[in-house]
Order: structure tokens, then sequence, then C-alpha cells
């Protein structure tokens, strides 16, 4: 089948799924706050019944692996799994409320991928399969609980009961404080504290500066009404980071609402030029420093997916991202992003990511070589933790800043 065919399939199967979705909708509220209900999509599935929830959890306990996390109940695991499988679906977020994006009004992440040609439809037909299974196990991880792959006599055990044996172990097993096999835990969602990470090593040679596309970094900086700047820097002192592209994207976030928040499709005939995402991806990367200037709409922004070398980030933090604020006329910055490629960690694994650490001085100092009013009113951004949102990536996940708090929690509604 050619690319052409391929890609007219795809399309047709994600129409044919949006006309299924428009026959089972009803009016629910969405986001965080209040509004008035609106028809959303995709309705509550009648087949959600508490027995239903229970035995299709059952199928990640298994002869081969199970979830536990010390003291908890059956019912608990039941109602995690669907919490989780709900929000690898993209129709909840983590905070349990309706995304923002099944808005009819607004336009919706899926939507945008569908526009952007093949690579949206691929991502979303591997998060249909396999990639879902993948951030439902994330999900179940990042909220406490442990996979445990069974060991081969246990597995064997687990072959010879029945079905009610095979039920009461589990009903056991999943709160067990001690358990047995391999287990697979995350603890922490913060870089990893290693040699390898030359964070603050210092940079030689001259450092670039970036204000965009074809935009002469000597001419004045200058912010208009209604606008704001965030200032980052990609950071290379050593081999592993060397020539390496980074990508750091960022969203226009509702704190009250804990979801991201998207453009109306009638953008153009109101006339909104909010910045909804802005993303600053590798403009020199042979530069040791490289500082990026990006213009804002004044509000609040999470970091919303970060990549190193891929031109694409296909990431998202929705199950806790970073998260910060810029009034209007301010110039924040938010930190030194160091891509680190193939580095071998003293555990002996490889790991490529991108690192984070704060630097003000150096951006100030690389962008007093040719923006002094800009470098002079740098200031540094307030950050915080675990502002979680709607999920819509290939990959969901969460990711702490080192020694930063936490977003408090959002207002009970």
């Amino acid at each position: 089948m050619t690319g052409k065919r391929v890609v007219a399939c795809a399309l047709a199967t994600c129409l044919a799924a949006n006309v299924v979705q428009a026959q089972a909708m009803m009016p629910v509220p969405y986001g965080g706050t209040k509004p008035a209900p609106v028809s959303q999509s995709p309705a509550v599935d009648p087949r959600d019944t508490p027995e239903e929830i229970a035995k299709d959890s059952a199928r990640d306990l298994s002869d081969d692996h199970f979830y536990n996390r010390p003291g908890a109940t059956r019912a608990d695991y039941d109602a995690a799994w669907q919490r989780c499988r709900l929000i690898a679906r993209g129709s909840r977020t983590p905070s349990g409320s309706i995304p923002y994006s099944y808005n009819p009004a607004l336009v919706s992440p899926v939507a945008a991928g569908i526009g952007g040609g093949l690579g949206g439809l691929l991502a979303g037909a591997i998060a249909e399969g396999q990639q879902r299974r993948a951030n439902r196990r994330n999900c179940l991880l990042i909220d406490g609980w442990r996979m445990v792959e069974v060991p081969p006599a246990t597995a064997t055990r687990l072959k010879t009961m029945t079905d009610d044996q095979r039920s009461s172990y589990f009903n056991g097993i999943v709160g067990a404080a001690q358990v047995d096999g391999k287990v697979t835990e995350r603890t922490s969602f913060t870089q990893p504290v290693d040699p390898v990470f030359n964070l603050d090593a210092p940079v030689f040679g001259p450092g670039s500066v970036f204000l965009g596309k074809k935009v002469d970094p000597k001419a004045p900086f200058v912010l208009g009404p209604g606008e704001a700047a965030v200032v980052l820097a990609f950071r290379r002192p050593d081999a592993v980071s060397a020539g390496r592209s980074a990508l750091v994207q960022l969203a226009r976030y509702d704190v009250a609402g804990r979801d991201l928040l998207y453009r109306r499709k009638d953008w153009k005939k109101t006339g909104d030029k909010t910045i909804y995402e802005v993303a600053a991806g590798s403009a020199d990367r042979k530069a040791p420093y490289e500082v990026q200037v990006l213009k804002v709409t004044p509000g609040d922004y999470v970091i919303a997916s970060t990549a190193v070398v891929a031109r694409v980030a296909t990431t998202s933090y929705c199950f806790g991202a970073p998260t910060f604020h810029v009034d209007p006329g301010a110039v924040v910055y938010l930190g030194d992003f160091v891509p680190v490629v193939d580095a071998k960690l003293k555990t002996g694994d490889t790991v490529s990511t991108l690192a984070y650490a704060t630097h003000i001085d150096d951006a100030r100092r690389t962008l007093t070589t040719s923006q002094p009013a800009l470098a002079a009113a740098v200031r540094p951004a307030k950050m915080q933790n675990r502002a979680t949102y709607a999920c819509s990536a290939i990959t969901m996940d969460r990711w702490d800043l080192p020694g930063v708090g936490s977003l408090p929690p959002a207002a009970a509604q």
C-alpha cells in the first residue's frame, strides 16, 4: 500500500470514528471550572459498570505480572486501573475533570494532530493500541503502584488454580507488603544525580542569541502591549552535549481548571492573538551556549514537552509538568537545558535526556553582547512542579524540576 493510500485509509478511519462518537454524546461540564454544560464526547460507556471494570482490570493481574501497593484492596486497584484507563484514552484529566479539548468550540489537540498530516495519524494509531497500555502502566506507576513480574514457579502454580483461587490470590497480593518477583516502581521524577550531567561545568567560546526566525539578534527587542517574554538557554559544556539539538515546548495553562488552554475555532473572527503554545528548538546546535527569547501572551504556562535530537516532541508531561507565570511586560528566565545523548550513568545504564540547570548569570552575560536592555530586564521565573492536564501524546509522563516546590492543590469545585 502506498503512503498516500495509508494516509487516506487512516483519515477515513478517523472520520468514521468521529461520526460514531457524535452519535453518543451527553451534556457534562468540561474543564475544572463550572461553565454551562455542553454536549461532550465520548459519553460514559454504559459497559463501565463495577463488574466490568473489575473484569477488565483483571487483565493486568495475570500469570506473568500484577500490580501491587502495600495496604491497598482489590477495590482500590480496580478504581486506580479505571482512572488510568480514562486518562490514557484522553477522556479524563489526571485531576478527574473532562478535558477542555472536548469543548466543541475549541481546537482540540487531536484535531491539530490530524491536521499535521501523517505524523499525527500515526501517533493516533499507536496510541490506540500498545502505547495506550504503556501509558496506563505509566499512570499506575506514577500513582504509587508497583508492577511485579511473577517468578516462574509462581506463574506455573497460578496456571493450575481455579478462577476462584486466582481471584482470592490476587485480592490479597495487590495489597501485600512483601512480594516475590522483579519489582518495577517509580519513586522519583527528577533527573538522575550522576557525574555524567555536567550541569555546572563552564561553557567556553561565544554564545549565540536567537530572537526568532529571520530576526536580527542585534535589533532592539521591544515588547508591545499585552506581551511578555520567556528566556531559556541550551547549554553544551561537554562531549555528550556538544552539537546536540534540543526542543522545549511550552503550553498555556489554566491553573484553576488544571488543563491546557486551547485556541477557539473562531479565533480569526474574534481577532484572538493569544499565544497558546510556543516551542524553542535549537537554532545553533554548534554553539556551546545558545540563548533563546520567546514572545508570549502574559499568563500561566507549563513545560509541556521536551526532546533531544528529534524535531518533534512525542512525550507529554501531563501527569505532572513544571509550570510558571509571566506578568505583562515581564521577561522571565526558565533555565538552562542540557541535551545529553547516549551518556553512560554510573549505574551502567545509558540515557538520552534534556537535563535542567539554572545559570541566569550566563544567560544575562550572553544577552548583554547584543541586547543589554533585555539582559537587564531578565528575572528568574517562579517554577512549580506537578501541573497536570489532559493527556494527548504518544508517551505520557511526569517531570519534576530538582529543588522546586509543587503547585498547591486545586480548589474544590
